[in-house]
């Protein structure tokens, strides 16, 4: 291990590996030493990343099953869509993250350090980093963890969760169509909140069932296993066995978390606001926002001067106000918005790719009065916050 280095990369999750894979990639940064710290270097959990995208994808060796066909469905309303320039796409995080690692560990630039870190310590010349073990000593810090219950505690801003179980499950016999995949299916009992389910066919016997809610609060474990139980059974399948399942937990909140970032220390992912509050997508912006920051630092600008928000961010933060006051509008909200947009210009205005003639459109699905009262409402944290 060195004395100090010109950038740690604190956690190995997505963000920070897709990180450590662009500076590797860039001949820029061979004559910089990079270590990467984090509690556990090998996946242990194999989590699901879908995300949508035209044309092939720079992930396409890891990308595990694509659909051209999605539906979005809800109680009396149904709209199947042939995409014509977008896939929907999954990737596994085991094979993603550990071909990442494998890959890095080919430089002599990187080194790597498993044990959980405990703090941060900035001064003049240096970021000084705790591990429970060791400390070391960087220019510059990228962290990617975050306390999710601290951001709660202290943010004015709504704040809900996004939160899931999964069944991975096959059946014995032929039952779903792999070329379709439900993005969204909110025909389900909402008890006042916004849940729904997705449906994502890996082949005619497998299948990944998710229930996912946005809500204040988690569930008791054995709600999620319920749910699933009698979705799985309203799809009319008796036999089946649960070959993989994965429970998570991600915030929706527009919490300005670039006042954290300082001249030296920058916090990505999750960690950095990089989530779409709306959604919970991070996938696409992690990829986005890790291309724009490689070349932010090749500019030899200080980190508190990287910005990534965009206008999205208002019609985040209103949808959302809405949501935290209104969570039983879930469904209603989201069928308006299928129901009256092309599928693939909402994939891009929740993708921050849309014109303001586009955004005026799909926002003249909601609402107006509530959506005007939220926008009123929050004038305050718009001014401040954008």
């Amino acid at each position: 291990m060195k004395e100090k280095y010109d950038y740690i990369i604190c956690g190995a999750g997505l963000s920070g590996l897709i990180l450590a894979s662009r500076i590797f990639d860039d001949r820029f940064f061979d004559d910089k030493n990079i270590l990467l710290i984090d509690k556990n270097l090998k996946s242990s959990v194999n989590k699901t990343w879908c995300f949508w995208e035209t044309g092939n994808s720079v992930w396409k060796d890891y990308i595990i099953k694509s659909w051209d066909t999605v539906i979005f469905k809800s109680k009396g309303f149904k709209k199947e869509k042939s995409l014509k320039n977008y896939s929907y796409k999954m990737i596994k995080s085991k094979f993603f993250l550990d071909s990442i690692i494998n890959k890095i560990k080919q430089a002599n630039n990187f080194d790597f350090f498993q044990d959980e870190i405990v703090d941060f310590f900035e001064s003049e010349n240096n970021v000084l980093v705790k591990t429970k073990s060791n400390q070391f000593l960087a220019n510059n810090v990228f962290n990617s963890c975050v306390d999710v219950d601290e951001i709660k505690s202290k943010t004015s801003y709504p704040f809900l969760l996004q939160h899931f179980l999964g069944w991975t499950i096959e059946t014995s016999e032929s039952f779903f169509n792999e070329k379709k995949a439900t993005i969204m299916d909110f025909s389900i009992d909402q008890k006042d909140e916004t849940r729904f389910f997705y449906v994502l066919p890996l082949s005619d016997k497998k299948a990944l069932i998710e229930f996912t809610v946005f809500s204040k609060d988690l569930l008791k474990k054995d709600e999620y296993e319920l749910e699933l139980k009698k979705y799985i059974k309203s799809l009319k399948i008796d036999k089946y066995k649960i070959v993989e399942d994965e429970f998570g937990v991600i915030p929706m909140t527009c919490y300005p978390f670039e006042r954290k970032n300082t001249s030296k220390i920058l916090n990505i992912g999750t960690a950095g606001g990089w989530t779409k509050p709306s959604s919970g997508y991070t996938f696409k912006f992690i990829e986005k926002n890790t291309i724009k920051l490689v070349a932010h630092i090749k500019k030899n600008t200080q980190f508190s001067n990287f910005k990534i928000k965009t206008r999205h961010w208002i019609y985040d933060l209103i949808f959302l106000d809405v949501l935290y006051k209104k969570n039983y509008l879930g469904s209603n909200l989201f069928t308006k918005m299928f129901s009256k947009n092309p599928m693939e210009k909402i994939f891009m205005f929740l993708d921050n790719e849309t014109s303001i003639i586009d955004e005026l459109k799909i926002t003249a699905s909601f609402p107006k009065r509530i959506f005007t009262n939220s926008l009123l409402n929050n004038i305050g944290k718009i001014i401040r916050g954008y």
